[in-house]
């Protein structure tokens, strides 16, 4: 008997032996390759072709409304009883170049801004910015030749007996690939 207990025994270690020395012995070592990609986009620059321009008015007695459509660089009178007088009356374009056939968004960082009567201080306001395109299509995509034309209207609001004279104001454009 205590010839097979000690067998037994010597089997045992054996056995644990060799499954501890096993996965050791066969490790290797190996190599890998792999890759990295980077695509980087030229800038996105942008032109202004023309400005927002609404045109002459006659200023009535009642607060008024006219808004600019970037489509068709028509004006529509919304409320009050001013009067438009004609004049030059255009929607703003802008042009963006970058790289072609990219994704880019045209948006204005302001929602509204003052006009403000050279030499005064009297104001009217320019609000409800929208891109042509239908619904103010923002996301665009750049041409073969890398460019893309957004124009831009927006609405007028003129004050009642608003002082006459030339009023001016700006705002900023950006543009951000998508």
């Amino acid at each position: 008997m205590q010839g097979n207990g000690f067998g037994m025994r010597c089997a045992f270690l054996l056995s644990l032996t060799v499954a501890v020395c096993f996965p050791l012995s066969v490790a290797h070592a190996g190599t890998g390759s792999g890759q990295t990609q980077i695509i980087v986009n030229q800038g996105v620059n942008i032109s202004k072709d023309a400005n927002l321009q609404f045109g002459d008015f006659a200023a009535g007695t009642t607060q008024s409304r006219f808004r600019m459509d970037p489509d068709s660089g028509t004006m529509v009178q919304l409320t009050g009883n001013a009067v438009s007088l004609g004049g030059t009356r255009t929607a703003a374009s802008f042009t963006a170049f970058g790289t072609p056939r990219e994704t880019v968004r045209m948006t204005v960082s302001q929602n509204q801004i003052d006009l403000t009567r050279v030499n005064g201080t009297e104001k009217m306001r320019v609000d409800q910015f929208s891109f042509d395109g239908g619904h103010g299509t923002r996301n665009r995509t750049l041409d073969a030749s890398g460019s893309v034309t957004y124009k831009l209207g927006g609405r007028l609001t003129i004050n009642p007996a608003q002082a006459g004279g030339a009023y001016v104001g700006s705002f900023n454009i950006n543009m951000d690939y998508q």
